[in-house]
Order: C-alpha cells, then structure tokens, then sequence
C-alpha cells in the first residue's frame, strides 16, 4: 500500500515507536514496519482492516473484506489507490497487491503488502524478516499475562525487481513508520472513539515556514507545545503534546520540509475550542509550488455521530473551526490549491508503496517527501 496524503516524519514520542526494516529476501525488496499497540487484536483488527478505521491513522478507505476483494484508498487531489485482496484471514493477517503503480506504462512487478496482527506475549520473540515470516499465531493467554498489548506487522514491497525497485520501496519507510505511529497513537489516548478527518492545503509565498509562523520552531517532542494563529480575525491557540517533529535549522528538512504533530488532549481540546486528537502542521516543496499542510485526525466521544458529521461538515473547505482551516493561513497567502506544476504525475496517486507514505513525483521531476498517515495500506 503506499502511503499517500501529505504528511511527515521525524523525530518522535517514543510511547508508541514503531521499528522498521529494510530486508532483500531473494530477489524481493520490502520493508518491515512494526508496532506494538494497547487493545485485544479484535480491537486493532477493526483499526487495520476495515475502511471506517483507516480514517484512525491514514485515509478514508473502503476495504472489501474477502480474498480478491477490493481496498480502495482515497488521497483527496492526488487521487486513488486500488489494490486486490490476496489473503484474508481475520483477525489475524490480510494481504493486498497492487499492479501498475507507476501508473505511467512502465512494466512492474506488483507491489505486495501484508498486515499481521497478534496478540503480544512478555515473552514475545523477536519477529521475522518479511513476508511469509512468523505470520501472526493465536494462543491463549496466561493468567498474569497483564493488560492485553497486540502487535502489528506491515510487509510491504516487490518480489522480484527488488534491485531496480529498491530505492522507491525504502522512500516508504517513513511514512509507514509515521502512519502506524498514529496507529499507536489512537489505541493507547483516544481508543474507541469516533473519527473524522481534516486536511487543508494553501499556496504560500516562497521561503514562507509554518511552523515558526505558529510559534512552533522550539517545540520538543514529549513537552506541551502550542500552536498560535488567527481564527476569523481573532487570537486562536491550540496547546498539546509534541510527538513528532521534522526539519532542521532554517527549516532544512527533506524537500524544505518542516513539521510539528501534537496530541490534543480533551483538557487541550475543551480550552482551545476545538476537538480532541492528533494535528500535524507543516510545510512542503510541490515543484515550484510552496505549500503549508495541516492534518487533523480529530477524534470524538463513542456515539457522537450528529457531532461528527458536524465536524467534518466545517472541516471540509473552511476548516475544522479554529483548529484545521485557519492555522494554515498566512499573511497575504494566497486561499487556493496547489497550481497546475504541483500535480502529481500519476492518476493512481499515490503508488502502492508510496513512495510513500511521504514522497510525490510531480510533473518537474522533483521528489517531495513528506508523511502520510501511511501507504494505502502500505495501508
């Protein structure tokens, strides 16, 4: 699956950390991405095999729960992903292949992703090197084996080709690392909550820094950081946790990327007037084409349907109140999308392994690497 929508990775909490891997079983060449999360794997299951939990940590999705059905990613204006289930075996471990992700003629072979999930044992080994390795086993737990903790495994790359493919398929591994970070994110601060999604994307003048603009350039991971803009003309201020941070002096990230995601607490949210989740404010290169990204994955209160229809009714062009739309703005920045240059070049946007998860090729040939929650699942 390749990790599609803008986003970022960097240094990060270390609560939720993800490891991850390069291997080359063969003539193949995938990456290794694990982590270990709070919950039952019934739980996890619903986060990583059903479309509504997608939305928890990557993209809107719908997911046909059965082999040769269909996992369809959406990527907002960089299109769909489209892959076919291979192996479905709840709640336990699924398998997709997308073909044609260049999406530009090229011959390749296709782009293969499995998710496992077990449930996480003191004595839990070591897991193995890729696909077809210690695949995801049942057990039951022993009287002292303490509050449930489940594993997830994401597998992702080529069997063949793996020398020529081998540079896109490591391009993933951050934006993998960053969508199953959100993954962990969700199950161990907001589990069992409804979720809704905002991303706003504005054109902003050359050499223009979001981060600094919101007074967020000396945010530090694991420390309250906050966030200050303008909301319809008044003072607005958005305080949580730092979990992820990217780019460096001078904004000097890959790409002139620079990031700051921060957890909202229901306290954070509830003072800030704006909803409980994870924001992730940041700015990107398309080309010629200066972009500033926020993402909220906001998520509500269990059975706040009317309440989240609302929400993703505000998000959906004007921003999620204070707390998407107007912290993306800049003085004099223009209210418009990316320009014509800045498109992605592919219609199956993005590849499978997305390149994923954090890069777009754009029509000047630039690579833009940036996060996402993830790889349609690459997931």
């Amino acid at each position: 699956m390749s990790a599609a929508s803008p986003s970022f990775s960097g240094p990060h909490s270390t609560d939720h950390e993800p490891t991850a891997r390069l291997v080359r079983p063969g003539e193949g060449c995938f990456t290794v991405v694990e982590v270990d999360v709070a919950g039952t794997v019934e739980e996890v299951w619903e986060s990583v095999a059903t479309g509504p939990g997608y939305r928890r940590w990557f993209v809107e999705a719908e997911l046909e729960p059965r082999v040769g059905g269909r996992l369809v990613t959406h990527h907002g204006d960089f299109g769909d992903s489209t892959g076919t289930i291979t192996v479905w075996d709840p709640p336990h471990r699924y398998a997709y292949v997308e073909p044609d992700w260049m999406g530009d003629g090229t011959t390749v072979p296709d782009w293969a992703t499995e998710i496992t999930v077990h449930r996480l044992f003191p004595t839990e080994p070591e897991s193995g090197p890729g696909p077809g390795f210690g695949h995801a086993r049942s057990a039951t737990p022993g009287p002292d084996a303490g509050p449930a903790r489940t594993r997830v495994r994401l597998t992702s790359g080529v069997e063949t080709e793996g020398q020529r493919w081998g540079e896109d398929i490591e391009g993933t591994l951050l934006g993998w690392i960053s969508a199953l970070r959100l993954l962990g994110e969700y199950h161990g601060h907001f589990a069992g909550r409804e979720t809704v999604q905002a991303l706003v994307m504005r054109e902003v003048p050359a050499g223009h820094r979001l981060v600094p603009a919101l007074g967020l350039d000396r945010a530090v991971v694991g420390h309250q950081a906050t966030a200050r803009g303008d909301a319809a003309g008044q003072p607005a201020e958005l305080t949580g946790t730092v979990i992820e941070v990217t780019g460096g002096p001078e904004g000097a990230g890959p790409a002139g990327q620079e990031s700051v995601a921060l957890r909202v607490s229901d306290a954070d949210a509830a003072a800030s007037g704006a909803e409980p989740g994870v924001y992730e404010f940041g700015t990107l290169q398309f080309g010629q084409t200066r972009m500033s990204v926020v993402r909220g994955y906001l998520h509500l209160p269990a059975g706040a349907g009317p309440a989240a229809d609302a929400a993703a009714g505000r998000s959906g062009n004007g921003g999620h109140r204070s707390s998407t739309g107007c912290w993306a703005r800049a003085p004099a920045t223009p209210d418009r999308s990316p320009s014509g240059t800045a498109q992605p070049r592919r219609t199956n946007w993005p590849p499978p392994g997305e390149r994923g998860a954090n890069s777009w090729d754009v029509d000047d040939g630039v690579r833009i690497s940036g996060r996402s929650s993830g790889p349609a699942p690459r997931p």
